[in-house]
């Protein structure tokens, strides 16, 4: 842990849909697709984790250690990234029933011992899609021969795609929570002493009677 602990940026929330508050509103998030600057990823029910590649550790974003003992699979492909790294990703395994040992990438927030705020998202997350090794999920599927994954984003289309990608994710198992969009432009901003809202992340939660929108 040489680099010291960061904590993650954290996603706003869309507003809730004033009639009917535990859904979000339609209209809203087709109106953010049409603006073409958001992509978007489901968003994953697991522990987000901050992973570094140097001694392998892992470590929440409540900075402690995650109660979570590596698969030897998944160390062995976490050692494929390089030395000085800072992965943010969710790690697949007390939340799920059935899913275990798997860890989906969804950004890097340091690269090679340099921290990387002040960058783009969109510049991290190229970072990871240039690494030819890594797959990507695809969809909902949680099946893999992998143990380490990118998350599979889904540019804006102006046609709906985003709020079919929220009703796939209503239909889906405790496995997902909902959708999240990102703009790429977005500036990364990590904190050594707290979480940090951002407003170029903006997360789309399943209907629950657990909390309103």
């Amino acid at each position: 842990m040489a680099l010291g602990y960061y904590y993650p940026n954290r996603p706003t929330l869309i507003p809730a849909d004033p009639i009917n508050p535990l859904e979000p509103k339609p209209d809203y998030l087709n109106s953010l697709e049409t603006k073409n600057k958001y992509i978007a990823e489901y968003k994953w029910n697991g522990d987000n984790t901050l992973i570094y590649t140097d001694d392998l550790s892992f470590w929440n974003r409540d900075r402690k250690r995650l109660c979570y003992t590596p698969h030897p699979d998944v160390l062995k492909e976490l050692k494929q990234f390089p030395k000085g790294c800072l992965l943010n990703a969710e790690t697949m395994h007390r939340h799920t029933k059935t899913t275990k040992h798997l860890i989906i990438i969804h950004s890097v927030m340091a690269w090679k011992n340099k921290l990387l705020t002040g960058k783009t998202w969109g510049f991290a997350r190229q970072l990871l899609e240039d690494l030819s090794w890594l797959p990507r999920t695809v969809g909902t599927q949680l099946d893999y021969v992998s143990h380490v994954l990118l998350a599979q984003d889904t540019p804006s289309g102006g046609i709906r795609n985003f709020w079919r990608m929220f009703q796939e994710a209503c239909k889906c198992d405790d496995s997902i929570e909902g959708i999240i969009l990102k703009d790429p432009t977005g500036l990364l901003q990590f904190s050594s002493t707290k979480l940090t809202d951002v407003s170029y992340m903006m997360k789309i939660r399943k209907p629950c009677k657990k909390y309103n929108f």
